[in-house]
């Protein structure tokens, strides 16, 4: 029921009958030259000149793929996992990039697989024992350990202790890649650290309005 009313335009000259409302593509559009763009301050290319006249190694390319390996390392960092091959913790304890020294006869840096690291043993896990109360940094997170021991198939392999949060802080379920288990653990629920950042005793489970100490200003 109801009525509809339904109007003809016909004026030639109006703007909603030739689409003008609706159709973009009938808007012009600002472009730019790539000599004014050259001219400009402050932009990106403007800001990769730069960096370039500092290293005439560096490209864009290069700065955007540094840059989410950093942010990864962190992330582990984050995670209390083992940092990805080529990142380190300087004296203050943040992450930062290897810097290789080395050279091998030709003059050349010594390539990472050349870098002997150094795999954790049973003396980094010393005193950790299954089933005890634990906090693991960074973020003081709490929890019960459910493994210790050798797990070849994270990092460099080395050994582990596996964690059973308090609460959903963890980035695994107990297994690994390539589907082997360890622990059972809810998803988000557990996770693999370094001995280095565990610390057994009496850690209760935090009452729900406890601050919770977790260090913001890289939190990813």
């Amino acid at each position: 029921s109801g009525c509809s009313v339904h109007c003809t335009d016909v004026d030639p000259h109006s703007g909603s009958r030739n689409g003008q409302y609706e159709n973009v593509a009938l808007v012009e559009k600002y472009r730019m030259s790539e000599e004014e763009y050259d001219k400009r301050s402050g932009t990106l290319r403007d800001w990769g000149k730069k960096q370039k006249a500092k290293d005439e190694k560096f490209t864009l390319a290069r700065h955007a793929r540094e840059h989410r390996e950093m942010m990864d390392a962190k992330r582990q960092h984050k995670l209390g996992l083992e940092l990805p091959k080529g990142f380190e913790y300087d004296c203050t304890g943040e992450v930062c990039r290897v810097k290789l020294d080395e050279v091998n006869n030709e003059g050349a840096p010594k390539k990472d697989e050349e870098v002997k690291e150094e795999v954790p043993g049973l003396e980094s896990v010393e005193g950790v024992n299954v089933g005890a109360r634990c906090e693991v940094q960074p973020g003081g997170r709490r929890g019960k350990v459910a493994f210790v021991g050798d797990v070849s198939e994270i990092g460099s392999g080395g050994c582990w202790v596996g964690v059973i949060f308090d609460e959903p802080v963890g980035k695994a379920d107990g297994s690994v890649k390539g589907g082997k288990r360890y622990f059972e653990a809810q998803p988000g629920f557990g996770g693999f650290v370094r001995g280095k950042n565990v610390t057994v005793g009496d850690f209760p489970e935090r009452d729900i309005m406890d601050e919770f100490d977790s260090d913001s200003e890289d939190e990813l």
